[in-house]
């Protein structure tokens, strides 16, 4: 029976989140929010605050007071 390109190649590779933490990550202090949106600010970077108050407004909102 002949092994198929896709079986031999999976074999070799590594796997790229070996050691790495998965999973679900502490949620950002306050004072987190406003560090990341004072550095975005400063570097103009609008585009990259707008997609980073949606994440953090669209997280179930618990920390939109922050602003």
């Amino acid at each position: 029976m002949e092994m198929s390109e896709t079986e031999n190649t999976a074999t070799k590779r590594q796997v790229w989140n070996a050691g790495r933490s998965v999973g679900a990550k502490r949620a950002l202090k306050p004072k987190q929010i406003w560090e990341i949106r004072f550095y975005l600010n400063q570097r103009r970077r609008l585009r990259d605050r707008a997609l980073f108050d949606l994440a953090i407004d669209s997280n179930s909102g618990v920390v939109t007071w922050c602003r």
